[in-house]
């Protein structure tokens, strides 16, 4: 833990008591026990009492000194300086790459070898590239985030949290101050508290040349024929010229009609601000979007003479865009690609007398304004794949947000067996695209082989497409994932197996590798045995490849006899060869092939959603007509409706639990008819279609038109009312929606309850709160800092004059056509320097060689405290455990010292009568020896009379006796004497034993 010493706090020496207060205890517990000790050690010698008395003191001490928390102080001496780097779009590329020279010639002989260094980058929001260490030495740019915005107060937060407490901390800020989020200044107040000083290093950069169009406003309400004023608001640094353009819904129109090759119009611009208006007459309903683009000329002086230079610099802010939504009586958006299923809802809702559009799917819209211009939208039999995930997103935040209504038609390409499964859209339909659990439906198997994606963040988009491929499976479905592991060879990194909830697949998924395989051969083995033991109805596999392995004909045979099928998508093949091997693959077995370059990287995951529905298609229920039942529950959408036609197909799915509603059932209770409100929504689904094809008795059926022309109206969002004047107000990162409204009489409206959600460009909902601030007068505000179109929906009930409620609805858009990066023209140098007052930093100096970044002036270097009241404790209870032996045993110094020095003097003595013993006795016994070997070697070679007397021969040393018999008299036998030793060596030990008699008998003496 590391601190600094405070009031509050002892510090003696290396010791600092986090509760002195304790120690106060330590004389006074002292004085009582001098007095206690008096009496009680009173019967002690003067020496034992001493002692005594010293070592109950210490360990008294020893314990107060615990309770006061003692701790180790151990000073740091090391720096740590976190840089943050702005990395804003608003830093040019260039002063990015001098920021990383500068952190790194500053290191040269200004960083000690155990100071550390740490890098945050920030725009958006805050990343921490490098955590403060000793291995840190440069800026590294992993991930940054979104670069529209810059919130250095996020960076200074993480900067001040992610401090080292071993350290003395710096900041350095390198950046321009122009802040869009946040508050600097809040965060510098914080760093001081901290005791933590920024240094900052300003990217200083002026446009003297620039114009930006700051904004265009329009009524965010009009009506058919009405004639509305555009305003665009352009701010010029300098006197300039320039062209500007005005597009309606992308269309340019002409606002020059005086020059016939001209759309656009020369204008001139003072410095400062300049607004101008355009009329424009309103031709058709709907949202309609104006793009406002000044294209600059050359400059003007102010006598409007030409300065032959360029009046711009910065060509991102000089769009601006805004929208108007034009009454209109509802009109339902007809999505279809077979014409005749649009003209039978075409004709049902022209008998309805509602207007309609219809258009094919490659036609939908991919902005939210657009499509939230329409009251309603109708799916006829539509697929995922024909629509990318944001148009998929768009659909679902166009119910939620925008409170539009979503009519979806089955048929064979929609539904489950359409690809839906696992989309954004899935979750706001009141049906669950999986079949239900107790439905025994066949299922398909799909396996995928992976070969390296040679193409831009490679690893990325080849995830991305196996993900996409899974999430449009259904929970019986079989999938595996096959590829090449390298020196492990070819095998499945996620066997054939269920999807289940997905969890398991798709974290095999994050573990793939995309090895760059030499052939196909293994891995459609692989494959071909693992789908051919696969108890499935479709089987099919997907191979993504640029092409080069090797393939075997033979092999693809093998596919075909057993009904497999092959897509191959192509990713970059490396040439015409590879193209042919992929498209061999896919034409003999019945597959697809589908070549993508990198400007179609975003098709990947819809060609493997696509190539997924192959085998969804057991999803589909076709057979001998019935028809639905009705559930009996009471809903608007079947007024008047007791029996409808029989059906001959649809598409499984299953019940949504929940506020979810379902009016028509099928076999095994399957949902065919359900609804819901999703956000401020409605949802209708009718999972048979409304063709020939399941529903041909329907398309005579005369309740047909009720049937549809109930649902429809049902879903359709209440249109725009003339009684609500709506506008909208920028005020810094915030919109605010200003509201009159007026009731059916033209008198001002109050008390209406206003239901407000705005649709942002993130493709989330916010909830605005309105309240009214005057007579008939109503605001809100929302957050919009970030680029993009706001979408605002407005519905609200009011109490009449008459005592009816009175309900209307309207919608506003906000568009911010670049982020508020861009409008900051120069450094703002003043910020900065007001952080670095603030925090005691300084301002670091161009030249890197004197920035000095681990500076220890005007630092409080840290203090590391290692609680020690443990340790304290240990050795006051050993003490004390010896103050209870000093009283118990009776100590006499004296009487120590004298028997010391006995038992030193016995003990020399002993020793010295043991040595000359030990002496004595092996003289006497070497003596022993030696003539017991005198009286041996003399006999050596002595006969005896018996020998002599003998007539036969003697064995001299070194002969062998002869062990023939002897004739004549027995050999007599001559024994040695008893106390003639046997051999040397027996000799000695005799000796030794009674040299050990000899020094006992000395001992004892």
């Amino acid at each position: 833990m590391m601190t600094q010493p405070t009031l509050a706090e002892l510090v003696l020496g290396p010791i600092q008591f986090q509760r002195e207060i304790y120690l106060v205890l330590v004389p006074a517990l002292a004085l009582l026990t001098i007095f206690i000790a008096r009496k009680s050690i009173s019967g002690l010698g003067k020496g034992s009492r001493l002692a005594a008395l010293i070592v109950r003191l210490l360990a008294i001490a020893l314990i107060v000194g615990a309770l006061a928390e003692p701790s180790i102080r151990d000073q740091s001496k090391d720096v740590g300086v976190t840089v943050i780097v702005d990395a804003s779009r608003s830093i040019p590329i260039g002063a990015q790459e001098q920021i990383d020279n500068y952190i790194i010639q500053s290191q040269d002989g200004s960083r000690k070898p155990d100071d550390q260094l740490g890098v945050i980058t920030v725009a958006e929001n805050a990343y921490s590239q490098a955590n403060v260490s000793r291995a840190t030495s440069r800026v590294e740019r992993q991930f940054i985030g979104g670069t529209d915005g810059t919130n250095l107060m996020s960076g200074v937060s993480l900067a001040i949290a992610s401090a080292p407490e071993s350290l003395a901390n710096r900041i350095v800020l390198i950046s321009d101050g122009n802040e869009t989020d946040g508050s600097l200044l809040r965060a510098a107040q914080a760093a001081k508290a901290q005791g933590i000083p920024i240094d900052i290093l300003p990217v200083e950069f002026a446009y003297a040349d620039e114009v930006i169009v700051e904004n265009v406003q329009v009524p965010a309400n009009a009506r058919v024929g009405e004639t509305i004023t555009l305003k665009v608001v352009i701010n010029s640094t300098q006197p300039a010229a320039g062209r500007l353009l005005i597009s309606q819904n992308g269309t340019l129109i002409d606002i020059n009609p005086a020059d016939e090759t001209e759309l656009g119009k020369i204008v001139e611009l003072n410095p400062g601000r300049n607004v101008l208006s355009v009329a424009i007459e309103i031709s058709r309903p709907g949202a309609i979007s104006y793009d406002a683009v000044f294209e600059p000329l050359t400059g003007l002086t102010a006598d409007g003479n030409s300065t032959g230079r360029l009046g711009d610099s910065i060509t991102e802010n000089n769009r601006g865009t805004a929208i108007t939504f034009v009454e209109s009586k509802g009109t339902v958006l007809i999505v279809a690609d077979d014409p005749n299923e649009a003209v039978r809802f075409e004709d049902v809702l022209a008998r309805a007398k509602v207007q309609s559009q219809r258009i094919t799917s490659s036609q939908f819209p991919t902005s939210l304004p657009e499509l939230a211009s329409y009251e309603g939208v109708v799916l006829l039999n539509q697929s995922a794949y024909s629509y990318s995930e944001a148009q998929q997103e768009l659909i679902r935040q166009y119910v939620k947000d925008t409170g539009g209504g979503l009519v979806m038609v089955g048929g064979p390409e929609s539904f489950g067996a359409g690809g839906w499964i696992g989309s954004p859209l899935a979750d706001a339909l009141p049906i669950r695209l999986d079949p239900p659990q107790k439905r025994q439906m066949p299922r398909g198997a799909l396996a995928l082989v992976i070969h390296s994606v040679e193409i831009p963040n490679g690893v990325y988009h080849g995830k991305e497409i196996c993900n996409a491929a899974v999430d449009a499976l259904s929970r019986l479905d079989l999938v595996g994932i096959i590829e090449f592991q390298g020196l492990g060879g070819t095998d499945w990194v996620y066997p054939l197996s269920p999807v289940g909830d997905r969890s398991a697949v798709k974290r095999a998924i994050q573990n793939l590798t995309f090895g760059d395989m030499p052939s196909f051969d293994p891995s459609l083995q692989l494959a071909l045995s693992g789908l051919q033991n696969a108890a499935a109805g479709q089987k099919h596999c997907i191979v993504i490849s640029d092409g080069d392995p090797s393939l075997s004909r033979s092999l693809l045979r093998q596919f075909q006899q057993s009904g497999i099928t092959i897509s191959a998508v192509g990713v970059n093949p490396h040439s015409p060869t590879d193209t042919n091997t992929l498209r061999t693959m896919a034409r003999m077995t019945g597959g697809t092939y589908y070549a993508v370059g990198n400007n179609a990287l975003a098709t990947l995951p819809q060609i493997f959603i696509k190539e997924a529905q192959t085998i969804r298609r057991a999803l589909i229920w076709e057979g001998e007509a019935f028809a639905p039942a009705r559930t009996g529950v009471p809903a608007e959408t079947m007024r008047g409706i007791s029996a409808v036609p029989p059906i001959e197909g649809y598409v499984v799915a299953a019940e949504r639990e929940g506020l979810s509603l379902v009016t028509l059932r099928g076999k095994e209770e399957d949902p065919i008819a359900a609804q819901w409100q999703y956000g401020l929504g409605r949802v209708v689904t009718f999972t048979s279609d409304a063709s020939t094809r399941w529903a041909s008795a329907w398309v005579a059926w005369p309740g047909f038109s009720q049937f549809w022309e109930q649902h429809i109206r049902w879903t359709m969002r209440p249109s725009g009312d003339a009684t609500l004047r709506v506008s909208t107000e920028n005020i810094g990162e915030k919109t605010r929606v200003i509201i009159e409204a007026f009731d059916p009489d033209g008198e001002r409206l109050n008390f209406a309850d206003f239901r407000a959600r705005t649709a942002t460009p993130d493709g989330e909902g916010i909830n605005v709160e309105v309240q009214q601030v005057g007579p008939g007068r109503y605001e809100g505000e929302f957050n919009s800092a970030d680029a993009g179109a706001y979408v605002v929906n407005l519905q609200y009930r009011a109490p009449g004059s008459d005592g009816n409620l009175i309900e209307g609805s309207a919608q506003a858009a906000v568009t911010r056509p670049f982020a508020d990066e861009f409008k900051a023209l120069e450094t703002n140098l003043p910020l900065l320097k007001q952080v670095a007052s603030i925090t005691g930093g300084r301002e670091l100096p161009a030249d890197p060689t004197l920035a000095d970044l681990w500076s220890r002036t005007g630092l409080d270097m840290p203090v590391a405290l290692t609680p020690a009241w443990l340790l304290f404790a240990i050795i006051g209870i050993g003490i004390f455990l010896l103050d209870v032996a000093v009283r118990r045993v009776r100590i006499d110094p004296a009487m120590i010292a004298a028997f010391v020095r006995r038992g030193a003097t016995k003990e020399t003595a002993k020793s010295e009568a043991s040595t000359e013993a030990m002496r004595m006795a092996r003289s006497r016994a070497q003596s022993r020896t030696g003539d017991d070997r005198k009286q041996q070697s003399s006999r050596k070679f002595e006969a005896s009379p018996e020998r002599a007397k003998s007539s036969e021969p003697v064995a001299l040393s070194g002969e062998e006796e002869s062990d023939k018999p002897t004739i004549g008299k027995p050999k007599k036998t001559v024994e040695k004497p008893k106390d003639e030793p046997i051999d040397s060596l027996s000799a000695l030990r005799a000796a030794k034993k009674r040299a050990r008699d000899d020094m006992n008998n000395n001992e004892n003496d």
